[in-house]
């Protein structure tokens, strides 16, 4: 992170209490964006290694939860430690932070930040076994819950324009912050020719059945039979351990084919170098609750750093791609055909590299979080650290 030179450990604190994995990017780059603002930051979340104790950027780490369970049960300990640190203004990331925010909200008269990353009424109520009718009936609670929650801390900060609707007609002070790219990674991309990448199809999203993983391994093992050329880089990045042993075991149903790399993570600042030396990004969201109104950040990064966008046929995220990226559609079961639209591309280079130029020239002057986002959460840091004092 780049910490500004007036930015001291004298400087107001925000603290991030969160049940994230330590370094999630929407949370680093938020807190970039309070470190601009004037604020010092002060990171809680889950992970492995030695936490920073930099005055301005400093984190408590805790250990990593072995499943969705343990990360929840968290919840008091990562509150506890945020207690005793006495900031200022709190920024929170998780719905079921809310409980603990409004305790400390009632106790000590200072503002809170709700950070909203998902349609979270919506994807909780649908996984209860019930009658869709009631699944319905549960989200409209679940949601009215977090406005008048978010109402009561001092704002909210949330993903899309769609999700803010319910909190401006509750009255809630609402940012809008998209998971735009940021230019200062991108403005150099694409750095290579397409016709020298267009053989590299890169996945850099959660592997989970949700997100695709049975069709990405069918379309490596396709290609493979059939003896194209691509290469599938897979960033290793699991929800879970069960995660990662049930996509083993998905890889193992396919032969493990020899065309499918897994790539270990790395941090956020090395992932534009990455993307440069591939030609086609895959986004696999599959059928799944709040699927269709999503458009994951890869769909932003793969049109901004000139690679040809791979999604599937969910609502949002297709209809982003089709109106600003080179864009291969398809679907479970479709793999060859998808294949097919990717080896003409790919033979069609020159065509297909100025293609992904303009696209990316546009994407610049459009889906960047320095132009669309900052100034927007900045000046809602700003409005509650105004209401706090």
């Amino acid at each position: 992170m780049s910490v500004p030179s007036g930015v001291t450990e004298h400087a107001p604190l925000l603290v991030i209490p969160t049940v994230h994995p330590r370094g999630d990017r929407r949370i680093v780059r938020c807190a970039q964006v309070a470190l601009d603002a004037g604020f010092r930051v002060h990171f809680i979340w889950l992970g492995d290694g030695m936490p920073s104790d930099d005055p301005v950027v400093g984190e408590t780490v805790l250990p990593s939860p072995k499943n969705a369970r343990e990360r929840i049960s968290m919840v008091g300990r990562v509150a506890r430690a945020a207690e005793a640190l006495d900031g200022e203004m709190w920024h929170i990331h998780d719905y079921y932070f809310l409980h603990a925010a409004k305790r400390w909200r009632r106790r000590s008269g200072k503002p809170v930040l709700y950070d909203v990353h998902e349609y979270y009424a919506s994807y909780y109520a649908e996984k209860l076994p019930i009658p869709r009718r009631a699944q319905e009936a549960v989200a409209g609670m679940l949601e009215r819950y977090q406005v008048r929650a978010a109402r009561m801390l001092g704002g909210a900060n949330v993903v899309t324009e769609r999700m803010a609707e319910s909190f401006r007609d509750g009255g809630v002070p609402v940012s809008v912050s998209p998971n735009f790219p940021m230019l200062s990674q991108f403005a150099e991309l694409p750095s290579i020719a397409f016709q020298h990448r267009r053989w590299v199809v890169l996945h850099v999203g959660t592997l989970s059945r949700t997100y695709g993983t049975e069709l990405l391994v069918d379309l490596a093992r396709r290609s493979a039979e059939r003896g194209l050329l691509f290469e599938f880089w897979v960033l290793g990045r699991y929800p879970s351990p069960e995660h990662q042993t049930d996509f083993e075991r998905v890889i193992d149903a396919a032969g493990r084919p020899a065309n499918l790399r897994i790539l270990p993570t790395r941090p956020t600042h090395e992932m534009p170098e990455l993307l440069s030396r591939a030609g086609f990004g895959l986004s696999l969201l599959m059928p799944d609750g709040q699927n269709e109104e999503a458009v994951p950040s890869k769909n932003y990064e793969h049109a901004m750093a000139g690679l040809v966008n791979v999604v599937t046929e969910r609502r949002a995220q297709w209809n982003f791609s089709t109106s600003n990226a080179v864009t291969v559609h398809g679907d479970s079961g479709l793999a060859d055909s998808m294949l097919d639209e990717m080896v003409k591309l790919a033979e069609a280079h020159d065509e297909t590299d100025a293609a992904l130029r303009a696209r990316a020239r546009a994407a610049k002057e459009r889906f960047t979080w320095e132009l669309a986002v900052e100034p927007g959460l900045r000046a809602q840091l700003l409005r509650l650290r105004s209401v706090g004092r």
